[in-house]
């Protein structure tokens, strides 16, 4: 399995912004990184679009493709399996970043909102991401330290 790391906290803390930032640097270093984004809803984004008439008809795998991309959509009974679906992601990737599955066995780096205590009930929590101090026995991070950041995944993960 290739190395999996996810960002977790609270919506609105600053995790897609976090990951931006990270993917860029991360590609500065000639990784390719994968994105997964967890959701609990059930409509894909394509509401009202051919695609979601397929799907919604019964197509158990619909794509998109044009220039510069390729989106698929498969159909499942419940929440696919996390490893199946890091699986499907670690072909074309060197490392794979999740923004969250909270409660999942990955190892997590939680984002720490302004005025909120440090997280306690993630399992596998290896570092915080806050604009403001923490007492932690972890790595603690400012949003804006994407470099050091950067930095201690890779070397956690085994890729430094």
């Amino acid at each position: 399995m290739k190395p999996v790391l996810a960002l977790v906290g609270p919506s609105g803390s600053g995790k897609t912004e976090l990951i931006c930032r990270l993917l860029a640097w991360f590609q500065g270093r000639g990784l390719r990184v994968a994105v997964l984004k967890h959701t609990f809803k059930q409509d894909l984004g394509d509401e009202g679009k051919d695609t979601g008439r397929y799907r919604r008809a019964g197509a158990r795998l619909v794509a998109l493709a044009g220039p510069g991309g390729l989106q698929t959509t498969r159909a499942w009974a419940g929440e696919p399996p996390l490893s199946q679906v890091l699986a499907t992601l670690e072909p074309d990737a060197d490392l794979v970043l999740v923004e969250g599955y909270k409660s999942s066995p990955l190892p997590k780096v939680a984002l720490v909102p302004r005025g909120q205590a440090s997280p306690l009930d993630y399992p596998q929590l290896i570092a915080l991401v806050s604009p403001e101090p923490q007492a932690s026995t972890l790595p603690v991070f400012r949003p804006g330290q994407v470099a050091d950041l950067g930095r201690f995944i890779l070397e956690f993960l085994g890729l430094a």
